[in-house]
């Protein structure tokens, strides 16, 4: 019977013909190290207390503008200190780590993969640091996520010639796919959610403009762009949706009392008016993360943050009906909140959002 690539029959076969194939091929050097190097760390999390925390194993901002060899212990410790204590996310990030390197270091070769790991990840402390979006930088975990960017474009393929016909398919198996599936489950199982997408979103911004200095993805988007194609609305979309979310107030606290007078006068032309006579709460999921929506309304935010770009990469369209059903959903969850008022910029981009997908 045909396989179609998109079923569970095929993620099941795929699944075990990359594990099939990995056997046959040479461990990857450098991801195989890093996979003992983080578990080495995971295990010194819990022989020392003292560093449970992981103050004493993260780089801080004086790294960037004073670096000092005193400090050699942070500087060996921090890439391999997991983000956060467990067992369930380390066994994500080595399977994903395992991925990489049995598939993309495979294709790229080892000097190169490491490379790239380690561009991505100073690049990311750098910027985080300088920015000072991060006091205390730790963890592979956004070179991991900026290293599947960079997968995602080089998409080095397994083929399951020669296997098995239980497990063997009709066509290339990506491995990208289930690299992404990973990292989307590694990002929506966080314990510290706003710090795990700050990490990730880091190594995915570097990676992205990695990405931009090869020419055919410019040329690419470009021509989707000229072409006004389905892929280009839905990353503006997507876009929107994450910018509401992060950023635009949910929910007004009280009414302008003087709209058409500034409306006359032309002070509702300046934004300082809006912002003083429309006082805004904070973003949909800050709103969710500080407990002003039921818990219910916070899962469906972090599956729709956590599965979008995998999401929007993929050639299928059927997912956007499901973000349109998140946004109804979320909308109904913030009118039914406690601190539900008047309505704002973040819940109009809703209902907009929930009709635009």
């Amino acid at each position: 019977d045909p396989i179609a690539p998109c079923s569970l029959r095929a993620a099941y076969r795929t699944t075990m013909a990359l594990m099939e194939v990995f056997r046959s091929r040479p461990a990857p050097v450098f991801a195989f190290s890093m996979c003992l190097f983080f578990w080495a760390g995971g295990a010194c999390r819990i022989w020392r207390p003292d560093l449970a925390g992981g103050n004493d194993a993260c780089l801080l901002w004086d790294a960037l503008y004073d670096p000092s060899f005193s400090e050699w212990r942070r500087y060996a410790l921090h890439l391999v200190w997991p983000l956060e204590p467990g067992y369930i996310r380390g066994f994500f990030i080595s399977a994903a780590l395992l991925l990489q390197g049995y598939s993309f270091e495979h294709e790229v070769g080892t000097s190169h993969f490491a490379g790239l790991f380690l561009g991505v990840h100073a690049t990311a402390a750098a910027v985080m640091l300088y920015k000072q979006r991060s006091m205390c930088f730790l963890s592979l975990e956004p070179a991991l996520a900026g290293l599947t960017m960079v997968m995602h474009i080089v998409n080095p393929k397994v083929h399951s010639d020669g296997l098995d016909k239980s497990i063997k398919v009709p066509f290339p198996i990506e491995a990208r796919w289930h690299v992404w599936i990973l990292q989307s489950i590694l990002l929506l199982t966080a314990a510290d959610f706003p710090t795990a997408m700050l990490m990730h979103a880091s190594g995915l911004a570097v990676s992205g403009v990695l990405a931009l200095r090869d020419p055919d993805v410019v040329l690419t988007g470009w021509t989707a762009a000229r072409a006004r194609s389905f892929g280009l609305g839905a990353a503006v979309h997507v876009a929107l949706f994450l910018f509401a979310m992060l950023f635009m107030p949910l929910t007004a606290s009280a009414l302008p009392a003087d709209f058409s007078q500034a409306l006359v006068d032309g002070r509702a032309l300046r934004w300082s008016w809006w912002k003083a006579s429309v006082p805004g709460s904070p973003a949909l999921l800050h709103v969710a993360l500080a407990g002003g929506l039921s818990p219910e309304a916070l899962f469906i935010c972090k599956v729709a943050v956590s599965f979008a770009l995998p999401l929007l990469l993929t050639p299928f369209r059927m997912w956007v009906r499901f973000y349109s059903g998140a946004c109804v959903l979320l909308v109904m969850y913030a009118m039914n909140s406690p601190v539900w008022v008047y309505p704002h910029a973040g819940f109009v981009a809703l209902l907009y959002l929930a009709v635009a997908f």
